[in-house]
């Protein structure tokens, strides 16, 4: 499972140059280690999602912005002393690049399963402003991967159909027929090449 989502038990970490923060009574602050941090089972799937269509679409790098400032990434905590991440997979994907750093601030909160199912979708959701993204795969995505009712809440709507994704994703139904046509026209190209006979005059 590990080769499938490139990240999982990798390490990471940065000093924290974050003033103070009000807290709840049970949240807290700590600057993590680059051997604690696991990505919660509950968010694995959607991880591997992110990982999966985000590498074939254009994003912007965060790790320069935490030179300025080093937003926490949210924990949780497991009864061995294990830390989870549950979302903000661009900025921990960034951090594991990093290899000058020690620590990392993150914020330890306990969360329900519903609420990190909603945060680490909407990780994935949020990838329909990526400039290159293939909307029929990641409606296809969140359609077989994701919980519906998790998804349906997060895009206010009542059911997963391609044209209320359109409508989310604000754009027509035509530009992401287009996308899905093309895509399967270069799959049948690919395999169209074991016979060179068709190129014969």
């Amino acid at each position: 499972m590990a080769e499938q989502t490139g990240i999982i038990n990798q390490t990471y970490g940065m000093k924290s140059t974050m003033g103070t923060t009000n807290l709840k009574p049970n949240q807290k602050l700590i600057n993590l280690n680059r051997d604690k941090l696991l990505v919660h089972p509950q968010a694995e799937q959607a991880l591997i999602v992110w990982q999966k269509l985000r590498l074939s679409s254009s994003s912007m790098s965060v790790s320069h912005l935490d030179k300025f400032y080093c937003p926490p990434i949210r924990v949780i905590k497991n009864s061995s002393d294990t830390y989870y991440f549950i979302n903000d997979f661009e900025r921990v994907n960034d951090l594991l690049r990093v290899r000058d750093v020690d620590s990392y601030p993150c914020l330890v909160t306990p969360e329900s399963i519903k609420d990190i199912q909603m945060l680490a979708w909407a990780e994935v959701v949020q990838l329909v402003n990526l400039k290159n993204i293939n909307h029929p795969d990641l409606f296809k995505a969140l359609k077989q991967k994701a919980p519906s009712s998790v998804i349906c809440k997060l895009m206010r709507i009542d059911i997963l159909s391609v044209e209320s994704y359109c409508k989310f994703a604000g754009i027509k139904k035509a530009n992401f027929e287009y996308q899905q046509c093309r895509k399967a026209i270069q799959n049948n190209v690919i395999g169209i090449p074991k016979n060179m006979d068709w190129l014969v005059n």
